[in-house]
C-alpha cells in the first residue's frame, strides 16, 4: 500500500504543489499551504498527514503553533520533482531556482570562500543560507508575477520568526564566528529591505 500510495500522491497536482510550497516557505503552517495550493484545509491536512507517514514532512509544536517542514527525504523528493520539471519543460519555472554552490549567486562566493571552521557554526551558517536562498527565490517569484506589497509582506513576513529562532540559537553559543554573524546580519537586513520596499 505504501509504495502505491506514494506514487498516487505525487502524480496529483495538489500534493506536488503542497510539497513545493513547504520547500518554498521552509517552515510554515497548514493554513498557509492551503492558501498556496488553493485547496480546502481538510484536504491539505490529509495530504500533509500522508506525507508525514511517508517521512517527507514533520510537524513541530512551538507553543500553540503547529509548524510543518520538510525532512531530509522531503528535500530529496523536491529535488526529484524539480528534475522532473526540468525533464518535461526544459527548465525550472521562475522562482524555483536555487543558487548552485560556487556560482555568483551563492552568498558563500561573496565571502571569498571563507566558511565557518567549527561544526556548530557550519550548521547555523547552512540554516542561514537555506533561509537566505528561500527568501531570494520567493521574492524573485513575487516580482516576476507582479505581486502587490501585501502579498510580498504575507509571503516574506513569516521568515522574521525563522531569523529570530536562528538568533536565539546563536545567543546560546558563546563563540559564534564573524563570518556566521555577518551572514546572519546580511540576511536579516535583506529581509527587512524586501518587506519595506
Amino acid at each position: 500500500m505504501a509504495k502505491e500510495y506514494a506514487e498516487q500522491l505525487f502524480l496529483q497536482e495538489k500534493p506536488t504543489l503542497a510539497l513545493l510550497a513547504i520547500w518554498s516557505f521552509q517552515k510554515t503552517y497548514a493554513s498557509v499551504i492551503t492558501k498556496e495550493i488553493n485547496s480546502t484545509f481538510a484536504h491539505t491536512t490529509k495530504i500533509l498527514s500522508k506525507m508525514e507517514e511517508h517521512g517527507l514532512v514533520k510537524f513541530t509544536m512551538e507553543g500553540r503553533v503547529k509548524y510543518v517542514e520538510l525532512t531530509d527525504s522531503g528535500f530529496k523528493v523536491v529535488e526529484a520533482l524539480k528534475n522532473l520539471i526540468i525533464a518535461l519543460e526544459g527548465e525550472l519555472p521562475e522562482g524555483m531556482e536555487q543558487a548552485e554552490e560556487g556560482s555568483d549567486d551563492d552568498p558563500r562566493s561573496n565571502r571569498n570562500g571563507v566558511l565557518p571552521d567549527n561544526k556548530q557554526d557550519q550548521d547555523i551558517y547552512e540554516k542561514i543560507k537555506r533561509l537566505n536562498d528561500t527568501i531570494v527565490s520567493i521574492y524573485n517569484e513575487l516580482v516576476t508575477s507582479g505581486a502587490d506589497t501585501e502579498t510580498v509582506i504575507r509571503r516574506l513576513g513569516p521568515f522574521k520568526r525563522d531569523l529570530k529562532k536562528i538568533e536565539n540559537i546563536m545567543r546560546e553559543y558563546q563563540d559564534i564566528e564573524d563570518v556566521t554573524l555577518e551572514y546572519f546580519i546580511e540576511t536579516k537586513d535583506l529581509l527587512e529591505s524586501l518587506i519595506n520596499q
